[in-house]
């Protein structure tokens, strides 16, 4: 079962800063995106509540 993700106005003009930012993260960041809409439990995205909202990990320093 695949899912789908919605994204706010908000959430992609801080996507777009970041990898402007980080662009060397593309790559990684799109794969996990697509891994989330397959399986949001996959245990490679690391998912877990932080202040309210869910978050995933894109490297071991950082997580969207």
């Amino acid at each position: 079962m695949s899912y789908t993700l919605t994204f706010t106005a908000s959430y992609n003009r801080r996507a777009i800063k970041f990898l402007k930012k980080h662009p060397e993260l593309k790559k990684q960041y799109l794969k996990t995106l697509q891994l989330l809409e397959l399986n949001p439990h996959h245990p490679s995205l690391r998912l877990h509540a932080l202040e309210g909202r869910l978050t995933i990990r894109i490297s071991n320093n950082l997580q969207v």
